[in-house]
């Protein structure tokens, strides 16, 4: 009798680490589908810290959610990836959420008859950018005149490998 090959032997301990029963589907595989109390256990271990449950904890926490209804191991395993995924974004959507009423409550308010929406979105960016070129021209002495706040708003364009080099004919 000839030893398995080794991705048949990886296959067979992924399948005990996620308590799988391997099943030759009949008509496909159906997904699972957890029943109310499945997901309050599941949550209520969540809850309580447990965020990546290893394979004996699987291994139980299958064991227990069996009795309400068809899971596997995998089923436990993907489901504290996911809600573990899922709460990372909600997090995250929460933080831009208060990030953009911070920034629009700093702002004052819109006097009746200015623009508001993309048009107000769009000079507010230009506007940065001219005050950016400013700043540029006064810091790299692209000025005319003593004081930073003489610089004109007429673009030029610094030329960063010139073809032929300054004071060289």
């Amino acid at each position: 009798m000839s030893a398995l090959p080794d991705h048949f032997s990886r296959a067979r301990n992924a399948s005990k680490l996620l308590n799988c029963t391997v099943q030759v589907p009949t008509a496909g595989t159906t997904r699972w589908n957890p029943s109310p109390e499945q997901i309050k256990v599941l949550e209520m271990l969540y809850r309580g810290g447990m965020r990546t449950p290893n394979s004996v904890q699987i291994e139980r926490i299958t064991e227990e959610l069996g009795k309400y209804g068809r899971i596997e191991g995998k089923n436990v395993f993907y489901w504290f990836q996911n809600h573990k995924a899922r709460e990372r974004q909600k997090q995250k959507r929460a933080a831009l959420l208060t990030l953009s009423t911070l920034d629009s409550s700093s702002l004052p308010a819109a006097a009746p008859g200015t623009k508001e929406g993309p048009e107000k979105k769009k000079e507010e960016t230009e506007g940065l950018t001219t005050s950016c070129k400013r700043r540029c021209k006064a810091a790299w002495g692209d000025h005319h005149g003593d004081d930073a706040a003489d610089c004109t708003d007429d673009v030029t364009t610094l030329e960063l490998f010139p073809l032929r080099p300054q004071g060289k004919a």
